[in-house]
C-alpha cells in the first residue's frame, strides 16, 4: 500500500504535468529517493503548489481517495519499475505515473494503435471493426482510445476475435468517458485488457487532455492505424506523434467525396503507409515477428505440427497423414503457423521456414 500511495502522490503532485515527472524520475529514481525531494521538480505554473507539496509530505493523506479506486483494481507503475511498458519509458516525453486497470502485463504486448473520427462513416466503423478484428487474431494488441466512433469499433473488433485490446483515457481513473462505453471499458478489462491513464483521480476530460493523451497511444504502439480523419483532428495528431516516435503509420484511403478521407490522403501523400489488407500491417513488422517467433526467451519449444515437415514441399494431404489432424483443424493450425512466420504457402502446399 505504502509503494502504491506514494506513486499516487506523485501522480496528484504533478498533474497534468505528467512529462515533467518523468523527466525528475529518470533522474532520481523513486525507490532511491524521498518523496519530497520531487518538490524541487513541481512546475512553478500549477496551481496551488502548497497542497501538492502536502500530498508529497504526507502521502497517506491521500488514502480514502486511494482506497476505493484500489477495490475497483486500479494501480499505479512509476517510471523505472519493472512493469512499466518499455516502449513508451523509451520516449524522452515519458509519464512519470501510468494508473492502469486491468492486466498490466498487456502493455508490454506488441500493439497496434488503431485511431479515427469519431463521427465515423459506417463504412470507417466497418473498417475499424475488421482491421482489429484480423489484427487482434495475427497477436497484437489493438490500443485505441475508448471514444466514440471508430475508437469503439477498433476496440470492439479486437474483442471478436477474440483478442487483447487497451483504452488509453484522457482523464484520470474514476469516472469513464463517454459514459455509454462504461460496459465496454468493462470487457476490455474481463478480456484481459486494460485501461491506462497518465492522469490523477478527479483529473476530468478536456480539450487539452486528449491531445496530451494521444502520444501515449502512438508511444504504446509499433504502429499506428489512422482508418478516418478530418484535416483538422486528434487522429492526426497521433499520426504526428507516431512519426516522431519512429512509429509506423498506416492509412485506409478513402472516397474523395468523404470529408473524413482528406486527413488519410494527406498522411499517404507524406509518405504513410498504404492500407488495404491486414497484409499491408503484417509485411511492415515481419522481421518483428520472425524475431519474437524464433527467440528462445519467448518460445520455449517450436509449435508440435513443425515436427512433421520435412524439407521442400509438403502437401496438406502429407501432413494430414503425418500429423492425424482432421483437414479443418489442420487448415486453422497452418494459417497461424504462417501469421507467425514459421510456414509459408507455395504452389502444391507448404514449406517451413528456417529460423532468422
Amino acid at each position: 500500500m505504502r509503494d502504491q500511495l506514494a506513486r499516487l502522490a506523485l501522480a496528484k503532485a504533478f498533474d497534468p504535468a505528467s512529462m515533467q515527472l518523468g523527466e525528475a524520475l529518470r533522474r532520481r529514481p523513486i525507490d532511491e529517493t524521498p518523496l519530497t525531494r520531487y518538490a524541487e521538480a513541481l512546475p512553478g505554473r500549477l496551481p496551488n503548489p502548497s497542497e501538492r507539496r502536502r500530498w508529497l509530505t504526507a502521502p497517506e493523506s491521500l488514502e480514502p481517495q486511494w482506497r476505493p479506486l484500489a477495490a475497483q483494481g486500479w494501480r499505479w507503475l512509476a517510471l523505472g519499475d519493472e512493469d512499466y511498458p518499455p516502449l513508451l519509458a523509451d520516449l524522452p516525453d515519458a509519464p512519470g505515473v501510468l494508473a492502469v486497470l486491468g492486466e498490466v502485463s498487456a502493455l508490454a504486448r506488441p500493439q497496434i494503435a488503431m485511431v479515427g473520427a469519431r463521427g465515423a462513416s459506417a463504412e470507417g466503423e466497418a473498417n475499424a471493426y475488421r482491421f482489429s478484428r484480423c489484427l487482434a487474431a495475427a497477436g497484437f494488441a489493438v490500443t485505441s482510445g475508448l471514444a466514440l466512433g471508430v475508437d469503439g469499433a477498433a476496440h470492439r473488433g479486437a474483442l471478436a476475435a477474440p483478442g487483447i485490446t487497451l483504452a488509453v483515457l484522457g482523464h484520470g481513473p474514476g469516472e469513464l468517458y463517454p459514459p455509454r462505453h462504461r460496459r465496454l471499458a468493462g470487457e476490455i478489462v474481463a478480456a484481459g485488457g486494460a485501461l491506462v491513464s497518465e492522469f490523477a483521480p478527479g483529473r476530468p476530460p478536456s480539450r487539452r487532455s486528449f491531445p496530451q493523451r494521444n502520444r501515449l497511444i502512438s508511444g504504446l504502439s509499433l504502429g499506428v492505424v489512422v482508418v478516418e480523419a478530418a484535416l483538422r483532428s486528434g487522429s492526426l495528431i497521433t499520426a504526428r506523434c507516431a512519426a516522431e516516435q519512429g512509429r509506423e503509420v498506416f492509412a485506409i484511403p478513402g472516397s474523395i467525396h468523404n470529408p473524413l478521407s482528406k486527413g488519410c490522403h494527406k498522411l499517404l501523400r507524406e509518405g504513410a503507409n498504404w492500407l488495404e489488407c491486414t497484409d499491408d500491417v503484417l509485411a511492415a513488422f515481419e522481421d518483428f515477428h520472425r524475431t519474437v517467433a524464433h527467440s528462445p526467451s519467448l518460445v520455449e519449444t517450436p509449435p508440435p505440427l513443425l515436427r512433421y515437415f520435412i524439407g521442400g514441399v509438403n502437401t496438406l494431404d502429407q501432413l494430414c497423414e503425418r500429423s492425424g489432424l482432421a483437414p479443418p483443424e489442420l487448415t486453422a493450425t497452418l494459417l497461424e503457423l504462417e501469421r507467425e512466420g514459421y510456414i509459408e504457402r507455395v504452389g502444391g502446399g507448404y514449406m517451413s521456414r528456417p529460423p532468422g
